[in-house]
């Protein structure tokens, strides 16, 4: 498939009512995953003054919590119709708050040099293939301040062996959705050993319509990024624990890691 395809195809996943209701976590109050709440620290004191670009922001999970904290607030995302729910979801909330339509890997309407934190959170970055990935991670960089920081998230390479394993459910609605996506994980996958054979792979976890998931080593996608001239300052579990060493990072109960990085 080619970029486009994908963009299209992933498009009209997330332009979906289903994925709207999913992502819009209206029934619950604002919140942060575990492995996002060290960036409440990154700047203490300074949130005020913090200038914030949150891509990905879908239905306005993480606006909820981050256009309080800062008033030079912008979250963007590629799907229209997140950005239209976030618009009338907060419309009136936050005035200096801007929610806007952008493509992460060509961010040419902010500077160089702009933000203070620079978030892609809940994996969204997995959406896209190697090449746009890339781009993006770039793109992150170039629009973060010296001295900024540049946080994310990307599925662990080392999980995917628990992916195509059967969960059973008593629940026969939830049964039926789990028997349909672990017939799609073994019908669009290759084997495990093949899919963990490299530093990452797309792989098809069953839950983002028809579309693959970028998946990676923590240690390649740490080399990735100092070759980028980001320094990994620390990185976090999905369940909140710091991966200290290579082996934590191998463990497969991660399912995805969050980066925090340092623009020099």
């Amino acid at each position: 498939m080619t970029v486009e395809s994908i963009k299209q195809s992933q498009l009209q996943f997330w332009n979906s009512p289903d994925a709207l209701d999913q992502y819009a976590y209206s029934s619950k109050p604002a919140f942060l995953y575990p492995g996002e709440l060290p960036i409440l620290g990154l700047f203490r004191d300074r949130w005020p003054s913090v200038r914030m670009l949150d891509i990905g922001v879908g239905a306005g999970r993480t606006a909820q919590y981050f256009a309080e904290l800062t008033p030079h607030y912008v979250g963007i995302d590629f799907a229209p119709k997140m950005i239209e729910a976030c618009q009338r979801r907060f419309a009136g909330r936050w005035p200096r708050a801007v929610f806007q339509e952008g493509d992460a890997s060509d961010l040419k309407e902010h500077a160089d040099n702009t933000y203070d934190l620079v978030l892609f959170s809940f994996n969204g970055i997995d959406c896209m293939p190697y090449e746009q990935r890339q781009r993006t991670l770039a793109e992150m960089q170039r629009v973060c301040k010296p001295g900024g920081r540049v946080v994310f998230s990307s599925h662990n390479l080392f999980c995917i062996p628990l992916i195509p394993k059967f969960q059973f459910t008593a629940h026969p609605m939830r049964l039926k959705e789990e028997l349909t996506r672990w017939l799609q994980v073994q019908r669009r996958n290759p084997p495990v050993e093949q899919a963990m054979a490299g530093p990452h792979v797309e792989y098809d976890d069953g839950n983002i319509g028809a579309n693959r998931l970028f998946f990676i080593r923590p240690e390649a996608q740490a080399a990735d990024l100092r070759a980028m001239g980001l320094e990994v300052t620390a990185m976090y579990a999905n369940h909140g624990h710091e991966l200290r060493t290579e082996g934590d990072g191998h463990d497969p109960r991660v399912s995805w890691v969050y980066y925090y990085c340092l623009k020099g």
